[in-house]
């Protein structure tokens, strides 16, 4: 039971650190700049997951979601309209196909700093 009670007690910082080892491994040391917060409370310590918020642009927020259930590490980004319910989640695999995905948001034209976005 005490051992339960810590694994649960110390699933916010592990899921925190899961993150961000993994999207450091998957989109590369720029990574190291996220800012990873817990998502919810789960039941269940086996499955870990977290957020990071990237910007809020052109009426859309996007965010990062990191989970690992089981195993099996996924990187997700979250695309929702500020002032609608409508929101898109893809399956984040590379940096290349993260700038690939935001660059198919309308918030792109606010954050691309090569298109005299301020990101």
């Amino acid at each position: 039971m005490a051992a339960r009670e810590d694994a649960f007690r110390t699933w916010g910082s592990r899921s925190v650190t899961a993150a961000s080892k993994y999207a450091r491994r998957l989109l590369g040391d720029a990574a190291v700049t996220l800012d990873w917060e817990v998502l919810g409370l789960l039941s269940f310590e086996e499955h870990l997951q977290a957020f990071a918020s990237l910007d809020t642009a052109g009426g859309q927020h996007l965010e990062l979601y990191y989970t690992d259930q089981g195993g099996t590490e996924r990187i997700s980004l979250r695309v929702s309209c500020i002032s609608c319910p409508s929101q898109h989640v893809n399956e984040v695999t590379s940096l290349e196909q993260l700038g690939q995905l935001l660059s198919q948001t309308p918030a792109w034209s606010s954050i691309d700093p090569q298109g005299g976005g301020n990101a």
